[in-house]
């Protein structure tokens, strides 16, 4: 792919930059590219596998929602709606601000994140919806190099994956029963959006297409 193909697709997907939410204080997170002081050729491959990067967990968020629209980028919003003084309510409508891949590679994506939980049988599956989504361990960067024992580990995943509704970010800092976010962050996702999904009330799978088909 080469640094110019795959840093262009870094800034499609929004990493390194602000999102632009509502919400003070947000950072850009840290991408290092060609051109600048610190980088290295080496970075290119670290940084397809997520090390020598730092990624906020809205960016994340941002990115992965991405491949649930169709490979559209979404202006993320900390709300649905403003009142202001008045009493006047303000909705924000849903905003494009950018295409991050084709709509084709995005449902290659989502079939690819979707079996890869089949097949190992995920503690992220939820029983009757289709899931996509994808483990994270990150390592933490310490004086010399990185943490031999402590990480960073999430997962982060959509559904249902033929109607996406939701996109959920699970992230636990240094977890203590395990290292991996297969492990940790995987079943808590799982967990979560089983409630989820009750209270957006989101009929199972079957039940939708079922009522899709008409019958």
């Amino acid at each position: 792919m080469g640094p110019t193909r795959y840093y262009n697709g870094l800034d499609n997907f929004g990493f390194g930059q602000r999102t632009g939410i509502d919400l003070e204080g947000e950072i850009a997170g840290m991408v290092r590219r060609p051109g600048n002081a610190n980088w290295y050729e080496s970075d290119l491959g670290t940084n397809s596998f997520g090390q020598g990067m730092a990624a906020t967990p809205l960016q994340v968020i941002v990115g992965m929602s991405a491949i649930a629209n169709d490979g559209l980028i979404m202006q993320p919003r900390l709300a649905a709606s403003r009142v202001d003084a008045n009493g006047t309510v303000t909705e924000f409508e849903p905003t494009v601000i950018g295409r991050a891949i084709s709509a084709e590679t995005a449902a290659t994506l989502k079939e690819m994140l979707t079996n890869a939980l089949q097949q190992e049988a995920s503690p992220a599956l939820v029983p009757g919806y289709r899931v996509a989504g994808k483990t994270s361990t990150s390592e933490i960067p310490i004086a010399g190099g990185y943490d031999p024992e402590r990480t960073i580990a999430s997962f982060v995943g959509f559904g249902p994956v033929d109607d996406p509704q939701f996109v959920v970010l699970i992230k636990l800092d240094k977890p203590t029963t395990s290292r991996w976010g297969s492990e940790t962050a995987a079943p808590v996702f799982g967990r979560f959006v089983s409630r989820l999904v009750v209270l957006m009330e989101i009929p199972p799978d079957d039940v939708r297409t079922a009522g899709i088909g008409g019958g």
